[in-house]
């Protein structure tokens, strides 16, 4: 890159800073080409011309040549290598995709510059050092190939810059500004020897030392080959320069060329030749240029056609506003069939009425989010004239000044807000009856109960349950069973409040939201009952229902579910009471509940805890006054209640499900028991009550045969008792005949309570019945039941089946029984249930006898 001043007549010392700037410049180059590529091209190239010139120079001056004034062919030709070195490391730098990209009008532009560089050149170069100098032969040619390689560089340069992408434009451009520097620095070196200029002598120096500085920077700020940034101004700009440029140096070149006559020169035919190649050039630049921007205008028309038949074709409408909101263009979906079209027109003319201030708000930034944001709906009139709706979103463009506008993206959600409609009613509206269903009593409960303090006291939930319906849809079918549904709902409908809210709730459970004071609400509950219990007519005949009514207070502060949950322990509460009644809700009931619920999850576990015991009440046979059996029953000592009753916690273990594993521990505990008890003259029976639970479970056979081959206990003196509604069930029938072929007896429990015939008697595969406390109760005063009793035993006796009369409270009792013949007995009047040391006691004392009014009967102890 130097052009000899370390041998020519420069001072020592600019010498020694050239070559202490080229050595610098030359180790930064190396260091910016192994960072952005490496491998020996592009900037370490550049670094190695560097050092090649210096070297050259340097050879030249050591060499010893005096300067000899004029054309200096040595000086230019030791500079021709380290030129076309750094023209190759230019070439290097240049991607070949771009290069492709470019095309033909990037080759006319290069072409375009190197022949305007040749012409200046030969005009301001090759002429005055023709002119004052007469070079021929070697001496021309060394001088026009400098020329050459000089424009070759400058045009590389010039290419790198129109050929490279945005981000590498700033580096070619400091990259150009260096070799038109060198360049102008050379040709000052050719054609300045002859020109009476002192300020020469110091000018090729300088210029040197700015193009070695501006080729620093350029390596500093080149990014590489394959960096991607998004374009900025300064590279636009430098991007307009790089295609004005060539343009620029040939109206320049044009200017010389016809300019040199007037200062006493004639332009050489090589100059002509290179003017004439620029004029040609420029004509093909243009045609390249004309052919690039059809393109691009064909491709446009194109991309614009495509782009508006997707917007016609498109469901969803765009609406375009300028700063007033005016519409300023409408998508062909919006526009009317017929008539005044909406461009021109507010938007807020074009809406709906009721929708025009909440949308003049939202796009004006008045409305409470304060900005343009998120999806509004609206109604615009369609081609028909009805109105649909459309759901929004905005584009704030107004800063794009290519748009400079407000658009909406309209989608109409007409037919979705229609159909979301009709799931709301589906889901909203039982269908049988067309009244409001579950979900929409909640909701409307809800809203009642927040509706404030005084709105609630002068409210009542009422649940009503009907009874008959299965019966009517077990005897008539479904069709009579809807019809009686839609006459009840009828009914109700027809009988509560204009304000009152009746619902239909479950199968055969409506609800009533009613207002009103004092006692309106039970009276309301009266009349909902009567208009149940009026017969209603269907084409099957005429059906009868009745209902029970429960009723629950809105007092303030009560939550939906609790005040539902009230609601429900009245009906519960109802329902125990019979058919025809109502019940309010009572704090009594919400204990119950909660102690029920307490029990049951505390019966998980109560056996492990010990809290389970076995309590036994002796069964006695009535001709001899001893105790042949005894019943085995549960006990729970609950640490927080006390002692619970069977008959209250053996039901919470049926809901629970824990009653068939309770039970196995019956009979496992039971059967190891008696094994172990004294036996008198005969075999002491253990009964055991097993409910239809246990049974239906399928486990009984096998839980028998395993808690008698556990204890040893035979099977003879093992007594399962079962309810006799169980016992009429053919599947469960079954496991009841197998216990008695294994030799286990079976009884009849609770014979009598009310579902008992003396005809399905005789059918029963049984050896025991055990009559009904409740039957027993009247049976020394009531005739009836006397009678009753009468028939069983005689009944049993043909039979060859033993009875045994339960809950003997009184002596009377117990006479009668004796007299009508039977023959054993259990109850209070003849011992409580007691301990197993005190059964133990009891069967050790006077041989088992046990008698009322005995001396030394034993106690529960």
């Amino acid at each position: 890159m130097l052009t000899g001043a370390a041998g020519g007549a420069a001072p020592l010392a600019a010498d020694l800073l050239l070559c202490g700037a080229a050595l610098v410049t030359a180790g930064l180059l190396w260091r910016a080409g192994g960072r952005l590529s490496g491998g020996l091209r592009g900037w370490r190239l550049l670094s190695l011309a560097v050092v090649l010139g210096l070297g050259t120079s340097l050879s030249a001056g050591l060499a010893g040549t005096p300067p000899v004034r004029g054309f200096d062919v040595t000086g230019q030709l030791v500079q021709l290598p380290a030129a076309l070195l750094a023209l190759v490391a230019v070439l290097t730098l240049l991607s070949p995709g771009h290069l492709r990209r470019g095309g033909a009008r990037l080759a006319t532009q290069t072409a375009l510059f190197f022949c305007a560089s040749l012409v200046l050149a030969q005009v301001l170069v090759v002429g005055p050092a023709m002119r004052t100098q007469s070079l021929t032969g070697v001496d021309r040619v060394v001088l026009e190939v400098s020329c050459l390689v000089t424009a070759s560089v400058v045009s590389a340069v010039l290419l790198l810059i129109a050929a490279s992408p945005a981000p590498r434009r700033g580096a070619g451009a400091l990259l150009l500004l260096a070799s038109a520097t060198w360049a102008t620095t050379h040709g000052l070196a050719i054609a300045g020897e002859d020109l009476p200029l002192p300020a020469l002598g110091g000018a090729a120096p300088a210029g040197e030392l700015v193009g070695l500085l501006l080729l620093c920077l350029a390596a500093l700020r080149e990014p590489g080959a394959h960096a991607e940034a998004p374009p900025t101004r300064a590279s636009a700009r430098l991007n307009v320069v790089g295609q004005l440029l060539p343009h620029l140096v040939t109206v320049a070149a044009g200017v010389a060329y016809l300019g040199a006559p007037l200062l006493g020169a004639d332009p050489s035919p090589a100059a002509t030749i290179a003017l004439l190649g620029c004029l040609s050039l420029t004509a093909v630049h243009r045609a390249a240029a004309a052919r690039d921007e059809h393109r691009v205008a064909a491709r446009l028309r194109r991309s614009e056609a495509h782009f508006r038949s997707l917007v016609r074709s498109s469901s969803d409408a765009v609406l375009v506003l300028d700063s007033d909101l005016r519409i300023s263009w409408a998508a062909p979906a919006l526009e009317p069939a017929d008539g005044p079209g909406l461009r021109g027109r507010l938007l807020a003319d074009a809406v709906h009425p009721e929708d025009a201030a909440e949308v003049a708000a939202w796009l004006t930034g008045d409305g409470p989010d304060g900005d343009v944001l998120g999806l509004r709906s609206f109604r615009l009139a369609d081609r028909s004239g009805a109105w649909r709706v459309f759901e929004a979103g905005v584009s704030d463009l107004r800063g794009d000044a290519d748009v400079a506008a407000l658009v909406l993206h309209c989608r109409d959600v007409t037919a979705r807000l229609d159909r979301e409609h009709e799931l709301r009613s589906l889901a909203f509206v039982d269908p049988l009856t067309g009244l409001p269903n579950r979900a929409a009593q909640r909701l409307a409960l809800a809203g009642l109960l927040a509706g404030g303090d005084d709105g609630p006291t002068r409210a009542a939930l009422l649940l009503i349950e009907l009874h008959g319906l299965r019966e009517a849809l077990d005897n008539a079918g479904s069709e009579v069973a809807e019809t009686t549904l839609a006459e009840v709902a009828r009914r109700l409908r027809a009988t509560v409040r204009g304000e009152d809210q009746v619902a239909r709730i479950g199968t055969e459970l409506f609800s009533v939201l009613a207002h009103g004071t004092g006692d309106e609400h039970d009276r309301l509950a009266a009349r909902c009952l009567a208009a149940i219990e009026a017969p209603i007519t269907t084409d099957a005949g005429i059906v009868d229902l009745s209902g029970v009514v429960g009723l629950a207070p809105l007092d303030p502060g009560l939550s939906e579910g609790q005040a539902v949950d009230r609601a429900e322990l009245a009906v519960l509460d109802a329902r125990s009471a019979g058919s025809g009644s109502v019940r309010r809700y009572r704090s009594e009931l919400s204990a119950a509940r909660d102690r029920r619920e307490h029990l049951r999850a505390d019966l998980v576990g109560a056996r492990e805890r010990g809290e389970l015991t076995l309590a036994w009440q002796p069964i006695v046979a009535l001709d001899d006054q001893r105790v042949t059996g005894v019943e085995a029953l549960p006990r729970w000592q609950h640490p927080l209640y006390g002692e619970v009753p069977p008959e209250e916690f053996l039901p919470v273990a049926a809901r629970a499900g824990l009653v068939v594993d309770l039970q196995r521990w019956v009979l496992h505990e039971a059967t190891a028991a008696v094994r172990a008890l004294p036996v008198g003259d005969g075999e002491l029976k253990l009964g055991v009550d097993v409910p239809a639970a246990h049974l239906a479970a399928g486990t009984l056979v096998g839980d028998v045969t395993a808690a008698l081959r556990d204890s040893g206990l035979p099977p003879e003196r093992l007594v399962v008792e079962i309810a006799e509604s169980a016992l009429e069930v053919g599947a469960l029938a079954d496991d009841v005949t197998a216990l008695r072929l294994m030799g286990v007896h079976v009884a009849v429990d609770g014979f009598g309570s009310g579902r008992s015939s003396l005809p399905a008697l005789g059918r029963l595969p049984v050896d025991i019945i055990k009559l009904d406390r409740g039957l027993l109760s009247r049976v020394d005063r009531d005739p009836y039941s006397r009678a009753v009793c009468q028939a069983v035993v005689a009944l049993a006796a043909t039979l060859g089946v033993d009875v045994v009369a339960e809950g003997v409270e009184t002596t009377s009792q117990l006479t009668v029984l004796r007299a009508l013949g039977c023959g054993y007995a259990q109850g209070y009047l003849l011992s409580r249930p007691l301990a197993l040391p005190g059964l133990a006691q009891l069967l050790e004392a006077d041989t088992g006898r046990l008698w009322p009014g005995l001396t030394g009967r034993v106690g529960a102890s």
